[in-house]
């Protein structure tokens, strides 16, 4: 771009019943001239289907091939519906995640406590030492999910609405990202279906959410936690425990309501 160049960024939210879908900020370089309107047009685009990039038509710069078979695997079906108290959440395996400040997990399993079986809210999912893990993700809810992983990128193996018939698309040149939309599920019928695979070279506890936050802050969220013999290992940052420390000692003497998940 030319330094007097202006510009409109835009955002079309089509997939959602925005009351505004389509909105636009004015990007102005250093010798533009602030007085008129960019003059830019919107670039044309596929969004017939409301997600992703078409897996087959995208080619990365760096091919990076995946694992043709991970070391383990883990299903993760996404539902919607209330709980005991008529509340609607969202829940992964049927669990809508809820966590509890005074128990960091990482801090838990630095300590050597990596089983969890009176807080299953935490959701929880111990990949122990594997050197890889696939998560197969089906979406129950007509709704699209933006899922996100911490800690590391991932390779996409497969989207579609049904179940997953093992192929994976673009192989060896699959694409890598963090964040991958999740299709929706068509109602009474099949799921849609995500398929992503990462290599546990990062140990932790890692978060694996829906990027929309009224969901994560409705339970839809899971802890990946890698390599546990690795974290004990580890020496937890002393900002992050002092914050723990402060923590504690605040709510030794106050109440903090929790309003949602905590996320």
């Amino acid at each position: 771009m030319r330094p007097d160049t202006a510009v409109f960024m835009r955002s079309n939210i089509t997939c959602s019943t925005a009351t505004q879908p389509y909105a636009v900020a004015a990007i102005y370089y250093e010798k533009a001239n602030r007085s008129t309107t960019p003059q830019s047009t919107a670039q044309k685009y596929d969004n017939s289907k409301c997600g992703n990039d078409d897996l087959t038509r995208t080619k990365p710069l760096f091919p990076f091939p995946a694992l043709a078979d991970a070391a383990t695997t883990l299903n993760l079906d996404i539902t919607f519906g209330p709980n005991a108290s008529n509340i609607n959440l969202w829940y992964m395996n049927n669990v809508s995640f809820r966590a509890n400040f005074d128990h960091p997990v990482l801090l838990l399993a630095a300590a050597g406590n990596t089983s969890y079986p009176n807080d299953p809210q935490w959701n929880v999912y111990n990949t122990r030492s594997n050197s890889s893990v696939r998560l197969i993700v089906r979406n129950y809810f007509p709704a699209l999910h933006p899922m996100h992983l911490h800690g590391h990128n991932f390779f996409v193996l497969a989207e579609g609405v049904g179940e997953w018939n093992g192929k994976i698309t673009n192989y060896p040149a699959t694409q890598r990202r963090d964040v991958q939309m999740a299709q929706p599920g068509r109602f009474g019928g099949p799921p849609g279906y995500l398929v992503l695979q990462y290599d546990t070279d990062n140990p932790g506890v890692w978060p694996f959410h829906c990027h929309v936050a009224w969901h994560v802050s409705a339970g839809l969220y899971v802890n990946l936690m890698e390599h546990p013999d690795q974290i004990r290992k580890r020496t937890v940052p002393q900002t992050l425990a002092q914050t723990c420390r402060d923590w504690s000692e605040y709510t030794g003497h106050a109440v903090v309501e929790q309003i949602d998940s905590g996320l």
